[in-house]
């Protein structure tokens, strides 16, 4: 793809970062399908570094506050930075900064969801579905189970998995 005529690589990344925070290897990705040879990206970015209007460790902290904010675990949050190409050294050091209070408030707000996902029925089966909810959203089995032991019943261990390692995540 040839740039758009007259066009330049810093009006181009301007441009996509106006519609949404990028990551730098997802915005080099973004000039580079938009036909900005290697060279005009690195320095593009090299530019909006020195201006500070590209961060990894800016996005990695914007993205883990906001995924917590929405009821997600931090494997889940792990995962997502993973996918949107975050520097891995800016991701760790932003999931370093949550206090336990953020992670549990985080739960609370994905088990009240999921209990009102999961209305009244059999407990066994309630709590079986609640539970798999919020491994679904990135918590750790012993949290999950912690947080819904007020719905009682025993569980099927093997109905309940813990998520995989966030590394694996492809």
């Amino acid at each position: 793809m040839v740039p758009r005529k007259g066009k330049t690589a810093h009006a181009a990344a301007l441009e996509l970062l106006r519609r949404r925070a990028l990551s730098e290897r997802e915005l080099a990705a973004r000039l580079l399908r938009r036909g900005f040879s290697a060279r005009e990206v690195e320095a593009e970015l090299a530019h909006l570094r020195k201006a500070c209007l590209v961060s990894d460790r800016e996005l990695a902290r914007l993205l883990v506050r906001s995924r917590l904010a929405a009821g997600h675990g931090l494997w889940a949050v792990r995962a997502y930075l993973r996918q949107r190409e975050v520097d891995p050294e800016a991701v760790e050091q932003a999931l370093g900064e949550v206090e336990p209070e953020e992670e549990e408030a985080a739960l609370a707000r994905a088990l009240e969801k999921a209990l009102r996902r999961y209305p009244e029925g059999e407990a066994l089966s309630r709590r079986q579905k609640v539970v798999r909810y919020l491994l679904s959203r990135g918590f750790g089995l012993a949290a999950a189970l912690r947080a819904t032991e007020f719905l009682g019943g025993e569980l099927d261990g093997d109905a309940l998995d813990e998520p995989g390692d966030p590394e694996d995540v492809s």
